[in-house]
């Protein structure tokens, strides 16, 4: 039996279709792959492990540091190294200190004794301590009164129970308050001036989130940031729900995660936990 013109040629048409069936879905589920690589790229979760440096020649007297460079005690560096020790098994994709020794020793010992010896310390002034301008140096006894005075308190001591977890951005803002009215007078230019906690909190929110795009492009990963107690506080105020006021030690981490453009806190707020491990090892 002969098949017509027309059938054979409908036969042709349906394999020709069977074909571009098979091959058409392939190429499109490639692109939809490449697609969706490059997707989890740009969503890749950022741990930050934000840090406060290890205890200072400034801490140990009672002074006012800010942006002065005071350097590490030798139980700061001591300090620093169980820091590492505790990280042991975290590997970093980047680190980055304030522009203050106390901060760049910190994250360099903490670097070489996690394992992570060879990832860079980026610099940046914009994570570096809250500036106190005139009051820079001073005996923080000393100024105590004069800062509590600036919001009618009698004492040093009644301004922190009364302000409770505001206590941070208050005593930034009364540094500020008197720096501009010149209270020490001294001949300091507006640059070097006190900042305000505004000022503290916007630069150190922009660089955590530059930071966090950053690494992100890297593909995501393990940031080490170490900043300082009255930065890293008045930062937190802004964003972490469960933020208390409390002080933050020397070496104390705070991981914030970064997903969908925005960083949060992960776990507890100024954790001793990489410290108390890593003096555990050190015996």
């Amino acid at each position: 039996m002969k098949i017509s013109v027309k059938l054979m040629t409908i036969i042709g048409t349906l394999g020709m279709a069977g074909t571009i069936a098979v091959t058409m879905p392939t190429q499109t589920i490639d692109a939809q792959a490449k697609t969706a690589t490059k997707t989890v790229k740009t969503t890749k979760t950022v741990t930050i492990y934000l840090t406060r440096h290890g205890e200072t020649t400034g801490n140990v007297m009672g002074r006012v540091q800010g942006w002065s460079d005071f350097p590490l005690t030798a139980n700061g560096v001591k300090v620093a190294d169980q820091l590492g020790y505790g990280l042991k098994g975290v590997k970093f994709k980047a680190a980055y200190a304030g522009n203050l020794t106390r901060q760049e020793v910190t994250a360099k010992e903490a670097l070489k004794y996690s394992g992570n010896a060879k990832v860079k310390v980026n610099i940046s002034k914009f994570l570096r301590e809250g500036g106190y301008g005139s009051f820079e140096g001073d005996s923080i006894a000393a100024d105590n009164d004069k800062i509590a005075g600036v919001y009618g308190y009698s004492s040093g001591a009644e301004f922190q129970k009364s302000t409770g977890k505001n206590y941070w951005n208050e005593l930034q803002d009364a540094y500020y308050t008197l720096d501009q009215a010149n209270s020490q007078d001294t001949k300091l230019v507006s640059g070097d001036r006190a900042e305000s906690a505004a000022m503290v909190q916007k630069r150190m929110t922009t660089e955590l989130n530059t930071i966090a795009k950053n690494t992100q492009k890297q593909g995501g990963g393990n940031a080490l940031v170490v900043s300082s107690g009255m930065s890293i506080n008045e930062y937190l105020s802004t964003m972490a729900p469960d933020y208390t006021g409390a002080a933050i030690p020397n070496a104390a981490v705070t991981k914030l995660v970064y997903k969908n453009g925005h960083l949060a806190v992960n776990g507890p707020i100024a954790s001793l936990a990489y410290v108390n491990k890593g003096a555990e090892m050190m015996k």
